[in-house]
């Protein structure tokens, strides 16, 4: 469809009309849904000069004559107008208690789209203009849930040591990749006004990079980030100013889980939070087994017989004795479902804490000879045995 002149003329003069206290971004998308719309940065609140005006009203027009009729300009978070350039109409739509508790599909959530929209855009869920498309909702509600299976972990926390501005909860990511599921943590200790210091750690540069810019935009207080191997980050880390009380390892790959679960243990942390993903490395010791050992590795030899079957009884086996390392050194541990089976196989959050969180750590204290003969038995060497068993604390 053309805009022609009368269309664009209204348009403009919708616009300069609810600009006029000024306006956060502008978003200019095609109908039917736009994966890329195009986003202009706005002066904030306030009345706008001429030149900001002028260049909003440009802009628009610019993007409706390329097809991007659907226009909004977010006012704050809470406020946004909806323009449709065809015929330059608006309406302005406030996110009230009756519009997020729709957007929340009907149930209260920890982060609710109008006092976390910042995050919410950040982890892209929330769009540009400050609506969630029906494909984000999943995922909305998905970091929700987590946030709900996080709030037994730091209500312990708190209740063993209060923190404060000056001591905050000590919070270590380790594997932190993209940063998303920390943020979310964080985000939800600032509106339970828990104070936090979060350091992530990965190896990548460039994911690290990333999170320190997202920090950096949303203005969170207390987040730090590091390129660094696991094996690289002490027990008591001066980002942190003290042992991390909380460590956090969703999704490090492989063996990372056992070095983070390592770390973790050897710094007395009180609670781990740990969600396992691609365990190859008792798949394929299970598949050199020879035969007298294959035996007595699994209860039904199809299991090691059969690739696909070898690698999700691997994968169990994996976690089932990290299950019984972390309650041999100490731990009370809960295995539970993080998302849905239906959105990823890879599932499983492993949520420990520490029986005695005022002991010292003590590995002769430590209950490993169960684990190990069984491992021994079962022709397994897992990292975090050989972690634990190994370097001195």
């Amino acid at each position: 469809m053309t805009i022609r002149g009368p269309a664009l003329a209204r348009l403009r003069k919708t616009l300069a009309r609810h600009a006029r206290e000024g306006w956060e971004r502008a978003v200019f998308a095609r109908p039917g849904g736009d994966e890329e719309p195009v986003v202009a940065s706005g002066p904030g609140p306030g009345a706008p000069d001429a030149a900001a005006l002028d260049a909003l009203l440009d802009a628009a027009e610019a993007a409706a004559r390329e097809g991007r009729v659907k226009q909004t300009l977010v006012l704050d978070e809470r406020r946004r107008v909806k323009v449709d350039a065809r015929h330059g109409k608006a309406k302005v739509v406030e996110l009230d208690d009756a519009l997020a508790r729709k957007v929340m599909g009907g149930k209260e959530r920890a982060l609710r789209p109008d006092a976390s929209a910042g995050l919410l855009r950040v982890i892209g869920i929330m769009n540009a203009d400050g609506s969630i498309s029906a494909r984000a909702a999943k995922k909305y509600k998905q970091v929700n849930h987590f946030v709900e299976l996080c709030r037994p972990v730091w209500t312990r926390l708190v209740q063993q040591r209060p923190p404060t501005a000056e001591a905050p909860l000590r919070v270590l990511d380790l594997g932190c990749g993209n940063g998303y599921l920390g943020f979310v943590l964080a985000e939800a200790l600032r509106l339970a006004e828990i104070p936090v210091r979060l350091h992530g750690v990965d190896r990548r540069a460039d994911v690290i990079a990333q999170c320190q810019a997202r920090a950096e935009a949303l203005g969170l207080q207390g987040l730090s980030f590091q390129t660094a191997s696991i094996d690289a980050v002490g027990l008591a880390s001066e980002a942190l100013g003290g042992p991390p009380e909380l460590v956090v390892a969703l999704h490090a790959c492989d063996t990372a889980t056992d070095d983070a679960l390592a770390l973790a243990i050897r710094a007395g942390a009180r609670s781990i939070l740990a969600a396992p993903c691609c365990q190859h490395e008792l798949a394929a010791q299970l598949q050199g087994l020879d035969e007298a050992h294959a035996d007595a590795a699994a209860p039904v030899p199809a299991l090691l017989r059969c690739s696909i079957l070898r690698q999700g009884y691997a994968a169990d086996l994996t976690d089932a004795l990290r299950v019984e390392l972390l309650e041999a050194c100490g731990y009370h541990v809960d295995a539970i479902e993080f998302v849905g089976s239906e959105h990823t196989p890879k599932n499983l959050l492993l949520r420990a804490h520490r029986r005695h969180p005022e002991a010292e750590v003590d590995p002769s204290r430590w209950r490993l000879e169960g684990v190990r003969a069984r491992c021994e038995m079962l022709g397994a060497r897992p990292s975090l045995l050989v972690a634990l068993e190994g370097r001195p604390a």
